[in-house]
């Protein structure tokens, strides 16, 4: 159990839920691309998870607006917010592409890269977990690993679109897996910014 010293540390476990909902999130598009079912059969699912996430980045600005004095800069609870926010939308915005694009399978390129945004997203959590209680040397064992595994998802991304260049099928079908790769990069781009934001306040707090 998480205490506070300050009424307005609440909005920190706000921001701890975001953090949360995200890996939910990132949890539940792992088993999307395991394969048992169709990939969109999970857009619901998801899509519920990120209007949650969006409720509680708002809910973040309301407390914030409403106290004197922020234990952390105000700037900083704001970016955190939206950026984990980036994250979940990232991962609705990947499941939708198998709706629209037409795409009903998954494969290892894929699966991959759901494994990297469920680690990820266990990083941030549990960092954002170690701010919210002001562990503020501890955090940076999780930014460390979230960097490298954003850099694992450049090097799945270069490879995936490397295949398909290799492995030419029809041209929309190939269009719609670099699409899909792209948006997964760019979501563990979102983790990456989260760890540099943590990085920052370590600096300045620790």
């Amino acid at each position: 159990m998480i205490t506070f010293r300050k009424n307005d540390d609440r909005y920190l476990l706000v921001l701890l839920d975001a953090a949360e909902n995200t890996l939910k999130g990132a949890q539940l598009f792992r088993t999307a691309m395991m394969g048992e079912k169709e990939p969109q059969t999970y857009n619901d699912a998801i899509k519920e998870l990120e209007n949650t996430g969006d409720t509680l980045t708002h809910d973040i600005f309301r407390q914030l607006n409403s106290i004197h004095i922020a234990p952390l800069s105000r700037e900083d609870i704001l970016e955190l917010a939206v950026l984990i926010d980036d994250i979940m939308d990232g991962i609705e915005a990947t499941i939708a592409r198998f709706d629209y694009l037409g795409i009903h399978y998954t494969n290892e390129v894929m699966r991959q890269f759901s494994e990297i945004l469920v680690a990820s997203c266990e990083h941030v959590y549990e960092a954002i977990k170690l701010l919210t209680n002001k562990k503020f040397l501890q955090i940076r064992q999780h930014t460390v690993q979230v960097n490298a595994l954003e850099n694992d998802g450049d090097r799945l991304m270069r490879e995936g679109i490397a295949d398909i260049f290799k492995n030419r099928k029809d041209p929309y079908h190939d269009f719609a897996l670099k699409e899909i790769y792209e948006r997964l990069e760019q979501t563990t781009d979102a983790c990456e910014d989260v760890a540099d934001v943590l990085e920052s306040i370590v600096l300045r707090y620790a």
